[in-house]
């Protein structure tokens, strides 16, 4: 029987603009990031973040290991060596401020916060990648982001310590976002993102030497969990930045507040206010406008042709 690699799948069909088919793609990949964010808040409360962090990318990496079996290693082939490992310790060193904050700031509050990474990561894909951001990419921003504020009007009085790593963590993610966005031009998603957990392993694995605790069966299983969602999150993503533009792609990234309420219900019985949802219906109504207007665009291209 063949199987149907969903992934591949929504990649190919040509009957939807890429844009739309870069932003299911995002919007999938927010329901794995929450769902390990969550997971690794729950288990921050008997292990240090850091060395979650380590375990994260090492079951991560093990992932990939059937098929760098399968293709003997050729997946690990790149011309662009340099610029994997700059992501990794962008990536491993925005993991472990994240996961740091995740273990000091309530997980709808991080969220919330790492919004302003959108933002970051469309100026820097005008200003680095030289891509043009439309006045509906920016509307779709806007509306995103005044979703997240209503989301957190009540919150952030008071800035403490991990409210300034979830910031500095969003300035190290731009920069690993730029630079995967770059290498989806020659590379697989797959290569990305099997060398993002080989090379996360590296600043982490020496924060680890200073906070080791034996973890438990239990404990383990859990960051097995968490590799697996951490690398199906990215795969989903890189693909998405492959695609479809970056600066499209990121106002979706909003749509990660919705999924962050549902798992912080479910795993904390932190049920959300009135003002999540309202921010919320912001974020997807803002999503849900910028994925039509770029249909719209596109079957208007096509008729010209």
């Amino acid at each position: 029987m063949k199987t149907v690699n969903p992934i591949r799948y929504i990649e190919e069909m040509e009957n939807i603009s890429p844009t739309v088919r870069g932003i299911i793609l995002a919007i999938a990949s927010g329901a794995f990031f929450a769902s390990m964010h969550g997971s690794v808040r729950l288990l921050s409360q008997d292990l240090d973040a850091m060395e979650i962090a380590f375990f994260r990318a090492f079951f991560g990496f093990l992932f990939f290991t059937p098929l760098l079996i399968r293709t003997r290693l050729s997946v690990l082939r790149t011309r662009r060596l340099p610029l994997h490992l700059l992501r990794g310790i962008f990536n491993g060193a925005s993991l472990l401020l994240w996961f740091t904050a995740l273990s000091m700031v309530p997980l709808g509050d991080a969220t919330a916060l790492s919004l302003v990474g959108p933002l970051f990561v469309a100026l820097g894909a005008m200003l680095v990648l030289g891509e043009r951001v439309r006045g509906p990419r920016w509307t779709a921003l806007a509306i995103g982001f005044a979703g997240a504020l209503i989301i957190v009007r009540p919150g952030f009085q008071e800035v403490n310590l991990g409210i300034i790593f979830v910031l500095v963590s969003m300035l190290f993610v731009t920069g690993s976002k730029l630079i995967a966005k770059s290498l989806s031009r020659t590379d697989q998603p797959s290569t990305i993102v099997a060398y993002l957990s080989l090379t996360m392993m590296v600043p982490s694995g020496v924060a680890l030497i200073f906070v080791w605790q034996t973890p438990t069966i239990e404990q383990l299983l859990f960051m097995v969990l968490i590799g697996f969602l951490g690398s199906c999150g990215h795969l989903l993503l890189t693909t998405a930045y492959k695609i479809a533009d970056i600066s499209a792609v990121e106002p979706v990234v909003f749509a990660r507040l919705v999924w962050a309420a549902i798992v912080g219900w479910f795993m904390f019985a932190e049920f959300p206010g009135l003002w999540v949802w309202i921010g919320g219906a912001l974020v997807v109504a803002g999503s849900t406008w910028l994925a039509r207007h770029e249909a719209r665009g596109r079957r208007r291209e096509a008729a010209k042709t």
